[in-house]
């Protein structure tokens, strides 16, 4: 009982911190441009285009429209959510919060994980009205109900959970917001496109094995939010996944990096 009322205490403190209503404003915002692009005269006349083709037009113009749309989620919505859940951590480890947090009868290893769960939860429910209302507007407009766009919404919400994990970790560490802003950015966008790209960039310039290695090292143990977007673009397509190995890894590393963040809460004194 104690473990639900932390967990849906980050619903309130999203609440308070206009946190849920930035998210419903920027997914409503998106759900209504996407409205708007898919009536204007040029769609409409592709679309009129794509009909005549046959079924295989129509499929293909909604899966692009689907891939567009899982880019967009996953720059602008990922990316306001790990500005705006980046605060939960350091909150919480503010004079008064902590001390009241820690008087109730709850291990600091549920606190961790209440944080870490509603922050997913909160996510989830997010991506869930913003794509569903995607795929709903998008599925009556072409007749076309494309069911594997809707696992993009687990997927996108397992790309946050492995990088919001390492939020977390940083946040106990460092107390502070800015940082684990600056550190999660840096590695969803510059790290882990870098190393997923590796062999078309590092590689052809660096020659040395040593080298190699070493990046390969750190590319397997770290997360792969970029891989685990190419899975799920290749799943709304239709194509192949190559490998499932991604998100495994990025699965440990996001165990790994909760059970670090629980060991070092309960041996920190507050």
């Amino acid at each position: 009982m104690i473990f639900l009322t932390l967990l849906f205490s980050t619903f309130r403190e999203a609440i308070a911190k206009k946190i849920f209503i930035g998210f419903f404003a920027i997914a409503t915002l998106i759900i209504l441009v996407f409205l708007f692009l898919i009536n204007v005269d040029s769609i409409e006349g592709m679309v009129n285009m794509m009909e005549s083709s046959g079924e295989e037009g129509v499929r293909q113009l909604v899966i692009q429209f689907e891939v567009a749309m899982i880019n967009i989620s996953y720059l602008l919505v990922i990316t306001f959510c790990f500005i705006s859940v980046s605060s939960f951590i350091p909150s919480m480890l503010e004079k008064g919060n902590i001390d009241l947090l820690l008087s109730k009868p709850v291990t600091r290893a549920q606190i961790i994980l209440a944080k870490f769960l509603g922050g997913v939860l909160l996510i989830f429910l997010s991506l869930l009205y913003l794509i569903g209302f995607v795929w709903l507007i998008l599925s009556s407009k072409s007749g076309f109900w494309h069911v594997p766009f809707l696992y993009s919404i687990l997927w996108l919400t397992l790309s946050f959970a492995v990088i919001y994990s390492l939020i977390i970790f940083i946040g106990l560490i460092s107390q502070s917001s800015i940082l684990s802003i600056i550190l999660s950015l840096f590695l969803v966008f510059i790290v882990c496109p870098v190393l997923y790209f590796r062999e078309e960039t590092i590689f052809s310039l660096v020659s040395n094995n040593v080298v190699q290695f070493i990046i390969n090292f750190f590319y397997y143990i770290l997360p792969k939010p970029t891989d685990i977007n190419q899975i799920t673009t290749d799943i709304i397509t239709g194509n192949p996944v190559k490998s499932y190995m991604p998100v495994f890894s990025s699965v440990l590393f996001m165990l790994a990096a909760l059970s670090a963040s629980i060991f070092y809460f309960k041996k920190k004194d507050y």
